[in-house]
């Protein structure tokens, strides 16, 4: 395991907060998926799982076993800015699929991963951390090659936060899975 100091400065005093970001291995897995974008309010995910689960309901037969929600994201779109994305769930097969629904199939493998459990401040220095530690990794880099999806997990119970407008949650929780790969030359 590894993990990253952030600094955080609280009025007079340094408050230092350990991160910890783990090399995790991930299975390939099949996904049901809605193609959302980055919006100014942050709904559009929230949307993107309304279409979802309208199609494919949480107790649709080719789900996982897995109660997750996914947030597929190309890794590409580290290097500029991150405006496509998906929200999805994992599946055993695709079957039928609707038209506003894609298939995706994410090829797993070694990811960096770290857990956001708090407040937005939170969240923002557990990103912060993540992509410090990769810059400062002597051995593993994002793994950028177009078509390579990260994941952020988001748990369906005890509360689902696609379902809450995101001005309102209290607590963000998920775990970041971003593809690595060995840097170039090792």
């Amino acid at each position: 395991m590894s993990s990253s100091w952030i600094i955080v400065k609280r009025g007079e005093g340094i408050l230092q907060k350990k991160i910890a970001v783990e090399l995790v291995e991930v299975a390939p897995f099949k996904a049901l998926a809605v193609r959302t974008g980055m919006t100014p309010d942050k709904s559009g995910t929230r949307v993107a799982w309304s279409t979802l689960t309208a199609q494919v309901p949480i107790r649709d037969e080719r789900l996982t076993d897995v109660p997750s929600a996914y947030v597929l994201i190309p890794q590409e779109q580290w290097s500029k800015q991150v405006d496509t994305l998906w929200v999805g769930l994992a599946v055993r097969e695709f079957g039928d699929v609707q038209d506003s629904i894609e298939t995706l199939e994410v090829s797993g493998g070694l990811c960096a991963s770290a857990r956001v459990y708090g407040n937005e401040a939170h969240m923002w220095l557990v990103y912060d951390a993540m992509f410090a530690w990769l810059e400062q990794s002597p051995d593993y880099e994002l793994d950028r090659r177009e078509g390579v999806l990260g994941m952020e997990t988001v748990p369906l119970e005890p509360l689902n936060a696609l379902t809450i407008p995101y001005t309102e949650i209290e607590t963000f929780d998920f775990t970041m899975l971003y593809p690595v790969r060995k840097k170039s030359g090792l």
